[in-house]
């Protein structure tokens, strides 16, 4: 049995104090101002001259809208990206440290992109979050039909403890303050916008690089969320003596 705060617990609590300190606490957002929403794992350097529009996701399984984000928008802006080839999406997945099971998503989600199965124990997770517990993932490789011993291997091994540290630092880097947010391009979007209003900022940044914009519906306009100086909702505290048992 793998003791989590043994070296995980230890880089993601050193981790997130550094993200405390430089940016703030972050926020789950409440505004429910008829949004949608989304996801990706494993970064991969672009080769080449960089002509790409990149669309970053930030989310947790604390938070609802970030879960309604990568059950209900999160398909479309990955059709999105398959169909265009100047797209390329990214998610960053900041998990709760004060909570074990979805510290353990965190890393089921990294274990899972080694097998090719990202996007769908993603989705899997976000979508029995309710219900989580240490045996999902057993249920979740199986239903996915992918290896669950290397599956439960990698997540006791804690294999991408340094890859979710970074995650969380990266956050830290671009002031993210609130969950879920998306950066396209640099432009910063709070909460689980409107699939249109994210083509529409998509296609602005196209014509940056002179590309063809995607055939959009009008935006559905929407009251934009403000980023509150002081967050009202602060991040749960550290728990010690966590283990990692599955």
């Amino acid at each position: 049995m793998t003791t989590f705060y043994s070296s995980t617990f230890i880089s993601i609590v050193l981790a997130f104090l550094v993200f405390m300190t430089q940016s703030g606490q972050i926020v789950e957002t409440t505004e429910s101002s008829s949004k949608p929403n989304f996801s990706n794992t494993v970064k991969t350097e672009s080769t080449g001259p960089y002509n790409k529009v990149k669309i970053e996701i930030f989310d947790n399984l604390t938070c609802q809208e970030c879960s309604d984000l990568a059950i209900n928008t999160l398909p479309k802006v990955r059709n999105l990206e398959q169909e265009i080839d100047n797209l390329e999406l990214r998610l960053y997945f900041i998990p709760d440290i004060n909570d074990e099971v979805f510290s353990m998503a965190a890393h089921a989600l990294k274990c899972a992109a080694d097998q090719e199965a990202y996007w769908s124990m993603h989705e899997k997770i976000h979508k029995n979050k309710e219900d989580l517990n240490k045996k999902s993932f057993h249920q979740f490789a199986k239903e996915l039909e992918i290896n669950d011993e290397a599956l439960s291997d990698c997540i006791e091994s804690e294999a991408h403890k340094e890859s979710i540290a970074d995650d969380i630092e990266y956050s830290s880097r671009e002031t993210i303050e609130f969950l879920p947010s998306l950066l396209i391009n640099g432009n910063k979007l709070i909460g689980n916008q409107p699939f249109e209003n994210i083509q529409k900022i998509i296609n602005e940044s196209l014509k940056e690089f002179d590309l063809d914009p995607i055939q959009t519906k009008p935006a559905i306009p929407t009251t934009k969320v403000k980023e509150l100086t002081e967050p009202t909702t602060p991040p749960p505290s550290p728990t010690p003596n966590v283990e990692l048992n599955i």
